[in-house]
């Protein structure tokens, strides 16, 4: 994996309720790898590290900016999150709580929330599988 994620921006819909805004400080945990995951981020400004430990040690798979989301494999799935995220400079995020996303897929086609599932199993996987394959 490089070490910047594919763009992964997301529209908010106009209809949705008043959700947190949430300022970090440069070098901020903002959640740390294996804690349960209740909320994802989109990031309004700033820069955010994403961090997984593997077998020799810290690697940094991506950074997220302006208008993307990260932090949502473990409100999608349940399952602890499977990276950190660190504020690398001054960021605001808009924080989606996990009933917010849920209510979201509930109201998705069943085949199409069926794939999401497989979709985010897979990046688990594989995103593990690099981690811990020698630099």
């Amino acid at each position: 994996m490089s070490s910047s994620l594919q763009s992964r921006q997301v529209q908010l819909p106009d209809d949705g309720p008043d959700l947190e805004v949430v300022r970090y400080a440069p070098g901020s945990v903002i959640f740390c790898e294996g804690s349960p995951g209740y909320r994802a981020f989109i990031v309004q400004s700033g820069l955010v590290e994403i961090s997984k430990v593997g077998p020799r040690g810290e690697r940094v798979i991506g950074y997220v900016g302006g208008g993307e989301v990260f932090g949502e494999l473990a409100p999608l799935d349940g399952e602890p999150r499977m990276a950190s995220a660190t504020a690398i400079k001054e960021t605001v995020c808009i924080v989606m709580p996990e009933q917010n996303l849920r209510q979201h897929l509930s109201a998705a086609d069943p085949f199409v929330r069926d794939l999401l599932f497989v979709l985010v199993r897979g990046l688990r996987q594989v995103t593990s599988e690099l981690v811990a394959k020698p630099r």
